[in-house]
């Protein structure tokens, strides 16, 4: 629901300007020290990488393989390539970079070992200090408890252990992306872990329809996340972006009426049904699904209205978080837009 099955890569953010090239080698240990960010290159990450310079950040690029798509990119500087599983050649990587941003988020092959080892690259780094790890989905507070998350787990217990690097998870609830044709959007079709399928012109909604979700469109996490960088405050624990709260039921009827879908056709599955699926756990996949499901009727997908209040206000008060309702507009009013 909240993720695609794609392996994600790095990216790095600087504040000073070098000049660019297609691929970059690891800065050596005389190179000068420049304000710097990490972050991944699949569906979420294009996001980060279009609004970081715009925020006054330039990006380098940690991948398994360079991506000719983004040779010429603005503010791009470069791309270094690495396989995540030296150490030291990371430390190498982020030497003149002060901050780690990953997208890394593989359901079906569990990242915590790469993060793991990304923490010790920032740990051992004399500049990088600043790590904000791949969890994007639902309310990461709760997901604690969550089975599909418990990859996880080794990972926060790291970091919370240590002092040496400050580090944050990205609350988010729900990602809106999908009420747009695929056109519109980096990120790829869900199938049935999100209750809308635009190409089939359906609705399956788990439970009663009327439970409430916070949303958040991915465009909107990056240019949040490209200003808590540059905030001052000291970072949480959590960190929450919210644009909206909405229900499955409302959002279903402004794909209707704003975004064009008059025949849409909503049909419910009860939440009994779904935690006996879980229950019974006939194969993985099944019980996956049926537990993503249950992520909006249990609550997991709805986050702490006074934190969300109190993080945008303390690091990203000037950022507009845009409703469904202004996706869809968009897209009504440029068909080749990608929100």
């Amino acid at each position: 629901m909240f993720f695609s099955s794609a392996k994600f890569d790095l990216i790095l953010q600087l504040s000073s300007p070098r000049p660019q090239q297609p691929t970059s080698p690891p800065p050596s240990p005389t190179h000068p020290k420049h304000a710097r960010r990490c972050c991944w290159t699949g569906s979420f990450a294009k996001h980060f990488i279009d609004e970081f310079p715009v925020a006054g950040h330039e990006v380098v690029v940690l991948t398994r393989s360079h991506k000719d798509f983004l040779d010429g990119k603005k503010g791009l500087v470069g791309q270094r390539v690495t396989d995540y599983t030296s150490v030291p050649e990371l430390v190498e990587m982020l030497q003149d970079c002060d901050a780690l941003v990953s997208t890394i988020a593989d359901v079906q092959h569990p990242s915590a070992e790469i993060h793991l080892t990304l923490l010790e690259a920032c740990t051992q780094s004399t500049n990088c200090k600043r790590f904000i790890p791949a969890e994007y989905g639902v309310n990461p507070e709760d997901a604690d408890y969550c089975s599909v998350f418990q990859h996880n787990m080794p990972l926060k217990k790291a970091l919370r252990a240590q002092t040496e690097v400050e580090w944050t998870f990205i609350a988010v609830g729900c990602l809106m992306d999908y009420i747009v044709p695929s056109t519109n959007r980096n990120h790829p079709n869900l199938g049935p872990l999100f209750a809308l399928d635009l190409e089939a012109r359906t609705m399956t909604i788990p439970g009663t329809g009327n439970e409430v979700v916070s949303m958040t469109s991915a465009r909107d996490v990056a240019k949040a996340v490209a200003e808590l960088l540059k905030s001052k405050n000291k970072w949480r624990p959590y960190t929450n972006v919210q644009a909206m709260t909405t229900t499955w039921l409302q959002l279903a009827e402004l794909v209707k009426t704003v975004g064009g879908v008059s025949d849409l056709k909503v049909s419910f599955e009860p939440v009994d049904e779904i935690k006996a699926a879980l229950e019974k756990k006939e194969s993985m996949e099944s019980a996956m699904l049926a537990e993503f499901k249950m992520l909006v009727p249990s609550g997991r997908c709805t986050l702490d209205q006074e934190k969300a209040k109190r993080d945008r206000l303390e690091h990203f008060p000037n950022v507009h978080l845009r409703t469904a309702e202004e996706l869809l507009e968009a897209v009504k009013q440029d068909p080749e837009v990608v929100i």
